[in-house]
């Protein structure tokens, strides 16, 4: 079963949000999260990537991935990605640390975290 579905409500932030800037032509679509049993903002196109799924990420550099859980982070829920090996090197540079090399362990901190709107179109 999925964990976000995709509700009959979307969000319109007011004038006077801090997230202002955010704005769009089109409303954001709210999600139900049946973890929480709340409605949810999701940044990107379609429906959330639920765990396990395969992402294609631009930011911080082009990477790719599977999802291995979700956060919330300034009213919007993220993903938190386990890169592929051969990218390793590249986020290494972009501040993610020296990430595990292929066979060692992973932990919660090495993964990756975007918003929807980091996903490749």
């Amino acid at each position: 079963m999925s964990r976000f579905k995709r509700s009959d409500y979307d969000s319109v932030l007011k004038a006077d949000s801090p997230y202002t800037p955010r704005l769009t032509d089109k409303p954001t679509p709210l999600f139900t999260d049946a973890d929480t049993e709340s409605l949810v903002m999701w940044s990107g196109e379609g429906d959330i990537p639920e765990v396990g799924d395969i992402v294609d990420m631009r930011v911080p550099v082009r990477y790719e991935g599977v999802v291995k859980g979700h956060f919330f982070g300034y009213g919007w829920v993220g993903l938190k990605v386990l890169p592929y090996p051969q990218h390793h090197e590249a986020l290494s540079k972009q501040g993610y640390g020296k990430l595990p090399k292929e066979g060692e362990p992973w932990t919660d901190v090495d993964l990756v975290h975007n918003y929807g709107v980091d996903l490749q179109a």
